[in-house]
């Protein structure tokens, strides 16, 4: 069989094991099997041990588990809901008030949880009843939320970006670090986007809110936010200066989220299980993709479909440009369908081959894919964003958050193209790293 057919087949295989609702870690990994069964036979199988074992024994892995407990303890303590009334104060006099305080709450939020749904749940769950309470809109509202809690996997730490640096091998300190440039930037235009909407239509917002806050009132609220706001100089102030790893720096998270919880009396035995429980999961469900991926993977290069790929981009002289496209319009279209991650595992070991016969820079290729996972999160029908928002705002239509999700997803894929074109907004940065 041509290495065409072999793609087509297993395209087909994982499609229908989708489709029957078999979960995504189980159906690369049985399309895998399948694939290494027709090549090589039972003999193939001996492989899949040692498969298993290199890709779940990475110690640039061992990060998400960290990240991920560290922001269930910030969730689980309260420590988000203080922190999210602390610059809520700040914010609440500029137009728009409470709306932008969504966007800095995630883009700051993002910095220490690593994930887009726990942003969004973490913020979302302290705004809601604050917007609706001082009649914000609830499109405004829960656009901001959904579109915010995306910055959870753009701005560092990131655990798509971890998976992305120990696939590709790829230093994961300048991949956070290449990161925060276009994080800042999403954050100012979603302003920029809710300041308009605001300016056009000021009914969104109440109006001639006044908030009688004294003195005390705003400093013990602002101070109830700088724990957050240690932790993100802790663990970004560590990756960046090289003092140490993104897995040492979640250590210290983890470490200094436990001992501000702690200390500030936000604590229990009962907290701990269930952060510790709710981590376990998401670190079980990450590794069954991961592997799952490798074994499709190893299929891929066993019946050459990987090598066949990279040649056909030689023979058609495919421009850089021209890949990008493809790989835009492919995450669009599975970002309907599949969750980012997963996409992302399943089709890196097909497009990084031909990115490094391209010389396309796997940090700035790291970020825009990144990006493109941001943009599926908030894409309807699989967008987690959307139906992370939708969960916490009772009351409210599905179709009203997707309605809301559009605006950003457009302002999202526009910065893709910009990135395109000025690819050094996304390598600069980490240039500058030790």
């Amino acid at each position: 069989m041509e290495w065409q057919s072999y793609l087509l087949l297993y395209s087909v295989i994982l499609a229908v094991l989708l489709i029957c609702g078999v979960w995504i870690g189980i159906a690369l990994a049985v399309t895998g099997v399948v694939g290494i069964l027709m090549v090589s036979g039972i003999a193939g199988l001996d492989s899949l041990s040692t498969i298993c074992w290199s890709a779940s024994c990475s110690f640039t892995l061992t990060a998400i588990p960290l990240f991920v407990l560290m922001a269930e303890i910030i969730l689980r303590s309260g420590l988000s809901d203080d922190f999210y009334k602390g610059i809520s104060i700040m914010l609440c006099r500029i137009p728009g008030g409470l709306i932008h305080t969504n966007i800095i709450g995630c883009g700051i939020f993002s910095a220490i949880s690593g994930s887009s749904v726990a942003t969004a749940a973490a913020i979302g769950t302290a705004a809601i009843p604050e917007l609706r309470k001082r009649h914000y809109s609830d499109e405004l509202s829960l656009g901001s939320l959904a579109a915010g809690g995306t910055l959870g996997i753009l701005i560092p730490p990131s655990i798509t970006m971890i998976i992305y640096g120990d696939m590709l091998q790829v230093s994961v300190a300048k991949l956070f670090t290449a990161g925060i440039v276009p994080g800042i930037i999403f954050v100012v235009l979603f302003m920029v986007y809710i300041g308009i909407r605001v300016l056009f239509n000021p009914s969104l917002v109440p109006q001639h809110e006044h908030v009688d806050i004294s003195l005390k009132e705003r400093i013990v609220a602002v101070m109830k936010s700088v724990p957050v706001l240690m932790l993100l100089v802790l663990i970004l102030g560590g990756i960046y200066t090289g003092i140490c790893t993104p897995t040492e720096a979640a250590a210290l998270g983890v470490l200094g989220a436990l001992a501000i919880c702690i200390s500030m009396g936000k604590f229990s035995c009962r907290k701990l299980y269930d952060a510790l429980a709710s981590s376990v999961k998401s670190t079980v469900m990450i590794m069954i993709i991961t592997v799952g991926a490798q074994v499709l993977s190893f299929a891929f290069v066993n019946s050459g479909v990987t090598r066949g790929a990279v040649q056909w981009v030689i023979e058609h002289q495919m421009t850089q440009t021209t890949f990008i496209w493809i790989v835009i319009v492919l995450y669009l279209i599975l970002g309907c369908f599949i969750d980012g991650v997963s996409i992302m595992i399943l089709t890196l070991p097909l497009l990084y081959p031909i990115m490094h016969e391209l010389n396309i820079d796997p940090i700035w290729f790291g970020v825009v894919m990144t990006i493109l996972i941001s943009i599926g999160q908030i894409t309807p029908p699989m967008g987690v964003n959307i139906f992370t928002v939708y969960s916490i705002a009772d009351g409210t239509a599905l179709n009203d958050v997707i309605r809301a999700c559009v605006p950003y997803w457009f302002i999202m894929l526009g910065m893709i193209i910009v990135y395109m074109k000025f690819p050094v907004l996304i390598t600069w940065l980490p240039s500058l790293m030790y």
